[in-house]
């Protein structure tokens, strides 16, 4: 059966998630490694992001990111770039990545045969696989990988990155068997008698093509064949002038690939306005910083051929691209033609499944080009036969397509269980609520870290990535500006006495007061100011409600090192900028071991993580605070603190110098 922890399990308690959650298709845990890469678990957090996506690297490079247009930061400033964090992630762990690859233990006696190995087939795959079912992929191409491998442009994703992702799922066990096509290399009474179960995950492998005059000449290409020669190594020759008909996120890689191979111009004729444009903002920026000249609003009229070379494409103008329903419906002025110069045209207005593959095995096709399937089941026609990815959902992302595999093994895992069909359990959740007017207003302002990139001018002489990777600091410091919503105070209902302190401590005036306190989620941000205040004890954060106090990680470092640790340094993890400077740590300093523990915010310190220590064996405890601290009232409550403390201490017999406050900026001591 599935443990709580496989992407196949549904968790039946509902959950509050912020809205970068529910904007990924597979509801990634984002605030979770957000957190984790903040702290400096990058091998946690890489395996957060696993949890749901068995393409990390894959994402983290080529992913719309629609968790980033959610985030709750772009009513203050800009979201969190988590598709950034998320590469940086894949990028530190890939010594522990290979350490720990290994095959998942066979325990099932039925056996899974997928076709296609995109990403929905591959997740599938590896769904089924860590269920104990043997699995066996059929890929027609010769690369496992499906469009991702053939299509996608290296520039955008390298092939070792892929390469990555690909080696986690054959080491589980998965057999990928490529340039092997369904239906011809092997039958389809070969695939039912060798498998209990089948998926159709074949994808949108076809360019679609339309009817131009000389649109046979042999300088008018189609897209993907175009595209699949240059991924694979043997791109196609390009004309010096070269026009790309489409405006979607294909004929961008078209373009910029043109421009790679050698063209000296290139233009993007759409029929979109540049509101209209199917194509990323971002692609079709950095198209034309590359140079090339996107035309809106004209449509594909004739190819203009002269002594057998093609010279251009007449169009007309576009006056209306979807009609009053929204619905695709072109309409055009007939009288208004335009010539455009170039000698090569690619067509790039879309992709269709190529179903010959079908053909003998029973499906039935609900349209030409369409499967015939039950969504709610994922089912075809044929028992035992399922399907996911673009073959049914039409053209989509590489994380579209992971979360279609995902609800594809949960089919098939209930079919093989079972003997029966049934409906696919939908996870159930609540979204964190939007912040309140007053909130982003009160909010630090925290820039957004920038990727490094190749210039223009030097991108486009290569198909290298142009996208050049945070440092280490910048990936710490982006982390840092997530606000971990929904992960925030929660109160102890039998210990709160309504003492109005948290009301008066918040920076962002999330408590409220009725019979106790109470903590909107959608306010509060997980500071923990309120908790080191609250004279009851009676507040947690649920952000690190499951590590370790101060208090013990005190005593694991004095335990786990068995040494004499003489000092203890309370740090503000926010002025770091390497891993190590996140995590707890032994210096030797003067012949004695300091201690040295990261605080979410130091201000956060309670007067029983500062006498702790004491009791311990410790003879001086400092707390040193942040350079530049983004809550506002923090420095003053913790110095308040700390003399407190220094109180206790004398009450107790030791001298409260030994417990010292300093400034993170200046390095002096805080009286």
């Amino acid at each position: 059966m599935a443990d709580d922890s496989s992407p196949v399990a549904r968790d039946k308690e509902l959950e509050l998630y912020p809205p970068c959650r529910v904007a990924c298709p597979v509801h990634t845990n984002t605030r979770a490694y957000v957190d984790l890469i903040r702290t400096g678990r990058y091998e946690e957090a890489f395996e957060e992001i696993r949890r749901t996506n068995p393409f990390p690297s894959v994402c983290s490079l080529i992913c719309h990111h629609p968790c980033e247009a959610e985030c709750r930061r772009n009513d203050v400033d800009e979201g969190l770039a988590l598709r950034h964090l998320k590469r940086f992630v894949t990028e530190q762990v890939q010594e522990y990545r290979e350490k720990t690859r290994k095959p998942v233990k066979i325990t099932e006696p039925q056996s899974v045969g997928v076709i296609g190995s995109g990403p929905a087939g591959l997740t599938v795959a590896s769904d089924c696989i860590k269920e104990g079912y043997p699995v066996t992929v059929y890929e027609a191409l010769p690369e496992a990988g499906g469009l991702l491998a053939c299509a996608i442009p290296r520039y955008r994703l390298p092939w070792d990155a892929l390469q990555e992702d690909l080696e986690d799922i054959r080491t589980l066990g998965v057999d990928i068997q490529t340039d092997t096509k369904a239906g011809e290399d092997v039958s389809w009474d070969e695939l039912r008698e060798k498998h209990d179960s089948l998926v159709l995950a074949a994808g949108l492998s076809e360019s679609r093509s339309i009817a131009l005059k000389h649109g046979d000449h042999p300088d008018v290409r189609l897209a993907l064949p175009f595209l699949c020669a240059s991924a694979l190594g043997d791109p196609q020759n390009v004309r010096d002038h070269v026009i790309v008909i489409g405006g979607g996120n294909v004929a961008v890689d078209v373009a910029r690939t043109a421009i790679r191979l050698g063209a000296e111009t290139v233009k993007m004729i759409c029929l979109e306005n540049e509101e209209e444009l199917p194509a990323w903002d971002w692609e079709s920026r950095e198209a034309l910083e590359e140079g090339i000249e996107i035309i809106h609003r004209e449509g594909p009229l004739e190819v203009i051929v002269d002594d057998g070379e093609i010279t251009g494409l007449a169009t007309r103008a576009v006056e209306r691209v979807f009609d009053e329903d929204g619905n695709f419906a072109p309409t055009y002025f007939d009288d208004q033609i335009s010539r455009f110069p170039g000698q090569m045209i690619v067509l790039a207005i879309g992709q269709q499944a190529d179903l010959d593959f079908l053909q003998g095995s029973g499906l039935e096709c609900s349209k030409p080009g369409r499967l015939k399937f039950d969504p709610e089941t994922m089912s075809t026609s044929e028992k035992g036969i399922f399907t996911c990815g673009e073959v049914v959902t039409g053209p989509g992302s590489a994380i579209e397509a992971v979360a279609s595999g995902h609800r594809a093994a949960q089919a098939v895992l209930n079919y093989l269980r079972t003997g029966e069909l049934k409906p696919i359990e939908e996870e159930e959740f609540e979204e964190v609520k939007d912040f309140p007017e007053h909130v982003p207003s009160i909010m630090p302002e925290l820039d957004r870290q920038p990727m490094a990139m190749m210039s223009p001018e030097e991108r486009k002489k290569s198909f290298a990535q142009f996208e050049l990777g945070y440092e280490e600091a910048q990936a710490l410091a982006e982390a840092w500006r997530c606000v971990s919503c929904a992960a925030g105070a929660r109160v102890d209902e039998d210990r709160c006495a309504a003492c109005l302190t948290c009301v008066r401590i918040c920076p962002f005036d999330a408590p409220t007061i009725d019979d106790i306190a109470n903590m909107p989620a959608e306010i509060c941000q997980a500071c923990g100011l309120c908790a080191a205040e609250c004279p009851a004890d009676c507040i947690i954060i649920q952000r690190i409600e499951d590590t370790p106090t101060l208090p013990e990680r005190v005593q694991q470092l004095i335990e786990g090192t068995q040494q004499n640790v003489t000092s203890v340094e309370i740090v503000c993890a926010h002025d770091a900028r390497t891993r190590e400077e996140l995590m707890d740590r032994l210096e030797k300093r003067n012949g004695a071991s300091t201690a040295i523990l990261p605080m979410g915010c130091a201000g956060a310190t309670r007067e029983v993580d500062m006498m702790k220590p004491f009791e311990l064996g410790v003879k001086d405890v400092k707390v040193r605070l942040c350079r530049d601290c983004i809550f506002e009232g923090a420095h003053d409550r913790i110095r308040k603190r700390v003399n407190r403390t220094k109180e206790l201490l004398e009450e107790v017999g030791l001298s409260g110098d030994q417990l010292v406050l300093e400034s993170g900026a200046s390095g002096e001591t805080i009286s």
